[in-house]
């Protein structure tokens, strides 16, 4: 799920460019201190709107953003205590938007489409997962924040593995009975434990590359993943997968928000033979 809509970029860069005329004000009116301070906050601003979530950098380039704010604040001549109130603050309402969020997008309703579709900007992502092997066999519709969405579900060609495309978020997915490992270029809402995820900033092509070798790593512990009969059983796995992750990020908790504002994307990195990765696993088998 997507938690960075298209409203929250366009606040941002509306307090970017007010930034910019105060620098700019300020410049004319003399305050060149206040006028520097105010390119700081532009800049600030200025870090969020391209970054998409699941991107490895977004949590660097929040506590960057942070940093700036409070340098700003300092170059103003502010307290040290102000300047500490103030960024507490800010993670407190950041967190508090998180559970915001958060429970909106766990109230979202799956819709079986009729036909099989595919949401516009997403053509060119069915087009390469085709290349790959995988095939349309469906679709789900749903609406957030007043937009349609269509995730475009297709059937890897072992049916072993499924595909499901938005225009902005992929992912591959491989289900395991009551568990499921998931190869994502979005790893910013939380899951329950039974899911292990990894994270890859990139398209298709080397989503499935990186699933492939999560599954050939987990055949190493002789666990393999369900082999789906049928499209219908395709669909109807994608279904209660969604279902499930959208039940666990409606019931999210603060101590959850909190986690999803200050962790990165370590825990969601590739698997592989590393430590890490092992305990991740293990941890995994025995949910």
């Amino acid at each position: 799920m997507n938690f960075h809509s298209s409203a929250l970029r366009l606040a941002f860069l509306i307090a970017c460019g007010l930034a910019l005329v105060a620098s700019g004000t300020l410049l004319y009116l003399g305050d060149t201190r206040g006028s520097i301070a105010a390119l700081i906050v532009a800049a600030s601003a200025l870090i969020f709107p391209g970054v998409r979530d699941g991107d490895p950098k977004l949590r660097r380039r929040y506590w960057l953003a942070l940093g700036l704010l409070a340098g700003a604040m300092v170059l103003l001549g502010l307290p040290l205590g102000v300047v500490a109130g103030a960024l507490a603050v800010l993670f407190a309402v950041q967190v508090l938007l998180n559970v915001v969020v958060a429970q909106r997008v766990g109230r979202i309703t799956l819709e079986r489409l009729d036909q099989p579709a595919v949401m516009a900007g997403a053509e060119e992502f069915v087009q390469q997962f085709s290349a790959e092997g995988f095939r349309v066999c469906g679709s789900y519709g749903f609406h957030t924040g007043g937009i349609r969405v269509v995730m475009t579900v297709m059937a890897g060609p072992r049916s072993d593995r499924v595909a499901v495309v938005t225009d902005k978020v992929l992912h591959v997915a491989s289900r395991f009975g009551r568990r499921s490992v998931v190869t994502t270029n979005s790893a910013a809402a939380p899951l329950p434990a039974d899911v292990l995820r990894q994270h890859v900033a990139g398209g298709p092509v080397e989503l499935v590359r990186a699933h492939d070798a999560a599954l050939t790593l987990l055949d190493r512990h002789s666990i393999r993943p369900d082999v789906f009969a049928s499209d219908l059983e395709t669909l109807e796995a994608v279904r209660e997968m969604e279902e499930r992750a959208l039940a666990f990020i409606r019931r999210v908790s603060l101590r959850t928000a909190l986690r999803m504002a200050t962790d990165g994307a370590s825990r969601t990195r590739l698997l592989g033979d590393d430590a890490h990765s092992l305990d991740r696993i293990n941890s995994w088998i025995t949910t």
